[in-house]
């Protein structure tokens, strides 16, 4: 409830003061719930992806940011963060409650990136999704956030079409079948990049035209 009650009271301020774009919401379907895999450049990502799919996502978050008392109740108990521990992983228990959380028809919020980077469709990407994706037969939508929040500065977002893994429920869940699972997540997320540089050429072009003229 108390998620919900800060979720209105920032919903103006959010967009008057951080105003944002969203391309293909379309394909967001209020009756499934998604693996929502992401790139990271921002600590708000997570806020901004709650206003995107508007729901209480639950995501993976480093242990880090979980030291401080007042910082486990906001972001594990109002937001639905699970601290993880970047160098050993997952512990059984936290699997169960990513695989509890999805069952339950709630979103699970994972960056691709792992930490607050660039992509690039060059780099690895992290096999927390594929891997969920694969063991919960639970659809993959990807997202691409194009740049950092800015203030007062419009934001973008691109939502892709959802997909499963389905190719691979039948596989045993191995670094080879996680590494082919990530190369398609990977694709998806990169031509999403693709798409918004495409568009932001073809703007840049026209913006010089017109001065031509």
């Amino acid at each position: 409830m108390l998620f919900w009650i800060l979720y209105f009271l920032a919903f103006l301020p959010v967009k008057i003061f951080y105003p944002y774009k969203i391309y293909g919401r379309k394909n967001i379907k209020k009756e499934q719930n998604y693996i929502i895999a992401c790139n990271h450049l921002s600590y708000f990502d997570p806020m901004l992806l709650d206003y995107v799919f508007k729901s209480r996502n639950r995501y993976l978050a480093k242990k880090e940011l979980f030291k401080k008392k007042s910082a486990k109740f906001w972001l594990g108990k109002i937001f639905g963060g699970i601290a993880i521990d970047r160098e050993k992983g997952l512990t059984p228990s936290q699997i169960r409650e990513v695989g509890s959380s999805l069952a339950k028809g709630q979103n699970m919020g994972i960056f691709v990136d792992g930490t607050r980077k660039e992509f690039s469709e060059n780099d690895g990407i992290k096999g927390g999704a594929c891997y969920f994706a694969i063991k919960t037969k639970t659809p993959l939508i990807p997202c691409f956030i194009c740049g950092k929040q800015k203030f007062l500065r419009k934001n973008k977002i691109l939502v892709g079409e959802p997909f499963e893994l389905s190719a691979f429920y039948d596989n045993k869940i191995d670094k080879e079948t996680l590494l082919l699972a990530e190369n398609v997540l990977k694709e998806k997320i990169a031509f999403l990049k693709e798409e918004y540089e495409k568009r932001e050429k073809e703007k840049l072009i026209v913006r010089r035209l017109k001065k031509q003229k």
